[in-house]
């Protein structure tokens, strides 16, 4: 067997990475989904029918097609029928899996082979349970008949890259960023320290997802535009981990630091040509002519397709008629059955009712065609008055929306003068309410004030009109309705009116864009704060403080000197100084400690893997057919990347 190439996969939840152990990187990389296209109905149903009349199984074949990671050419169309063979980071469905497997070694030349003659090196999740790795050991033994197989954790073999590097290490504190979960793994002489492992329910999905429905929320209007797929590009790419929450925070609600920071993701827009601007009443009117006629001829050629389908199905309901006049029962039935008609009382009723359906296309084509909605809003718009041409009208109508925004200005620079002390407005009111305050109350001979009766006459009230005379917008409602009388009618005939000449002019195409901003921050917080996401765990940072409280105060000190960070998620920015600081406040006064950072973490498991496949002991970690059939289907051999195997207690 040491003759043997080594195939090498790391099966994580998120993607999947395939090649030889003799390989620098993997061969096949893809992303560990598959889906069913979705197919016509009638076209499965006559690929079901031909199969059952024939021994043929060609249409069942392509009636159950599956497409898997990379064969997936547009995966934002079949997101909601995406399938996983993982639940977190645990396989649950095994159909899938087995889907997945026929799919990479398709990929790595086995393809028609009966069985895959060589050592695989397969990871895992962390404390896998029994029954999932006795389901894989049955699926890989007895479905491609392998040789033997080596498990073991993605974490830990990235460990053992990583100590290529960092020679005499055997003592560290691993953080693995997984895309459904985290794990705080300690090891201390090279040997998992299991029992202390805690793992956090957070992870890459969660972060995507969580920005996802951020977006959604921001931008309502945009839904179709925020996908998945964009989502995880711009975590991928833009999202990094803030040192200072608070403080950074605290920043981009700064206006400045705001326009300075923030980051405009344009949409697809088709904005609006010159020509068509431009067109004149005349111009725009026809176009909408055109438009409705055209509409009309695209229902008329459906009405008439329809009409076709339907006389040809009455034939042939004519002709299952025939056949039961003609007392031919026998071929009766069987066409009944057939057409998946019930009853006799079923076909007069499918007659019955497309010769009605017949009949209403018929005189409606007989008919005046009526106008349609467009031409009916057409015909409701105001026209010029006899004698006048259209132009003048229009140039008449201008000046009166012009007087009424005239009016309109003129209301608000008076509001806007009498709130300032100095203008007359202001002066004239003051002197009107000191002159009322001047007026002394009479007393009556208690020395009780008597009401002066003020606001009994009406004249009184004109001392408050004149006071508020600024502030009378009785007629606003008016002029605002004739203005948008005005607009519509200016709108309609006029292609260059501005219908809202109060609100200073946008560019279409900033309605089209999505703001990333301090969502860059806010989403991989979660990591270190669930409770955003209503996850009620602890984070990143509490989580680590309770692994190392598990041991003694010298082996807290042998841990933290090499924390080590791997996983998708231990690629975003700052998370090293992040961590570096909640040691720092964590750990005792001028204690030591050190992070290091994966070179690759996506692909240093993978690289791991490979590093065991040529030790030396390699082939004393393989657990084989022979071991299989010997100790158990949930038996596999222990090494130091592996997990440690507890036998599922007998009743």
């Amino acid at each position: 067997m040491a003759d043997k190439r080594v195939l090498v996969i790391d099966n994580g939840s998120y993607e999947c990475r395939v090649g030889w152990s003799d390989s620098k990187v993997p061969d096949l990389r893809f992303r560990n989904v598959l889906t069913k296209p979705r197919k016509d109905r009638k076209k499965e149903a006559a690929a079901q029918h031909i199969s059952e009349g024939s021994s043929s199984q060609t249409a069942v074949e392509q009636s159950a097609e599956i497409q898997v990671g990379n064969d997936i050419t547009n995966i934002e169309a079949v997101r909601a029928h995406l399938k996983s063979p993982f639940e977190r980071n645990v396989i649950t469905n095994w159909n899938h899996q087995e889907q997945i497997f026929d799919y990479i070694f398709t990929k790595m030349g086995f393809d028609g082979q009966d069985k895959i003659d060589h050592p695989i090196i397969l990871t895992e999740a962390l404390a896998n349970p029994n029954f999932c790795r006795q389901q894989m050991n049955e699926l890989l033994f007895e479905c491609y008949g392998i040789p033997s197989v080596s498990y073991g954790i993605d974490a830990l073999y990235s460990w053992k890259h990583h100590q290529q590097k960092q020679k005499n290490i055997s003592d560290a504190l691993i953080i693995s960023f997984g895309y459904s979960t985290t794990h705080v793994i300690p090891v201390l002489d090279g040997k998992l320290q299991l029992e202390h492992v805690r793992r956090l329910n957070v992870g890459g999905y969660h972060i995507i997802t969580y920005l996802f429905r951020l977006m959604q929320m921001k931008y309502p209007v945009h839904l179709n535009a925020i996908t998945i797929s964009r989502m995880e590009k711009l975590v991928h790419e833009h999202c990094h981990i803030a040192v200072d929450y608070r403080e950074e925070l605290m920043q981009w609600a700064q206006m400045d630091y705001y326009d300075e920071h923030i980051m405009k993701i344009q949409l697809p827009y088709n904005a609006v040509t010159a020509t068509n601007a431009m067109l004149t009443a005349e111009q725009k009117q026809e176009k909408r002519r055109e438009l409705a006629h055209r509409l009309l001829d695209i229902k008329k050629n459906r009405e008439q397709e329809k009409l076709r389908e339907d006389e040809q199905q009455l034939f042939v309901y004519n002709k299952l008629r025939q056949l039961y006049e003609q007392k031919k029962l026998d071929k009766f039935e069987r066409a009944l059955q057939q057409q998946q008609i019930g009853t006799l009382e079923d076909l007069d009723s499918l007659i019955a009712t497309i010769k009605s359906r017949i009949k209403r296309v018929q005189e409606r084509a007989q008919s005046a065609p009526r106008p349609s909605k467009q031409q009916e809003k057409l015909n409701k718009m105001p026209k010029p008055p006899e004698g006048m041409s259209q132009a003048d009208w229009l140039a008449e109508l201008q000046g009166k929306r012009e007087k009424i925004l005239g009016r309109k200005q003129a209301r608000q620079q008076q509001r806007s003068e009498q709130a300032k002390r100095h203008t007359h407005a202001a002066q004239e009111r003051m002197r009107i309410i000191s002159s009322l305050a001047k007026n002394e109350k009479r007393r009556k001979a208690n020395g009780e004030e008597e009401d002066d009766g003020f606001g009994m006459n009406d004249n009184d009230w004109d001392v408050y009109k004149r006071i508020n005379r600024y502030n009378d917008d009785s007629d606003s409602d008016a002029d605002n309705e004739k203005l948008l009388q005005f607009d519509k009618i200016l709108n309609h005939y006029d292609a260059n009116t501005d219908g809202n000449s109060n609100v200073p002019p946008q560019s279409a195409a900033e309605n089209y864009q999505l703001h990333f901003g301090v969502e860059n921050i806010r989403v991989p917080e979660v990591l270190f704060q669930p409770s955003m996401i209503g996850c009620s765990e602890a984070g990143l940072a509490e989580l680590i403080a309770f692994v190392l409280k598990l041991f003694p105060a010298a082996e807290q000190q042998r841990l933290v000197e090499h924390v080590y960070l791997t996983g998708g998620c231990a690629q975003f920015k700052g998370l090293k100084e992040r961590l570096i600081k909640e040691l720092m406040e964590m750990r005792p006064f001028q204690s030591k400690f050190a992070i290091y950072e994966s070179d690759e973490p996506t692909l240093s498991a993978w690289l791991g893997a490979c590093v065991h496949a040529g030790e030396p002991t390699f082939g004393q970690t393989l657990t084989t057919r022979q071991d299989h059939q010997e100790h158990g289907k949930e038996f596999f051999r222990e090494h130091t990347s592996s997990n440690i195997f507890y036998p599922t207690p007998k009743d």
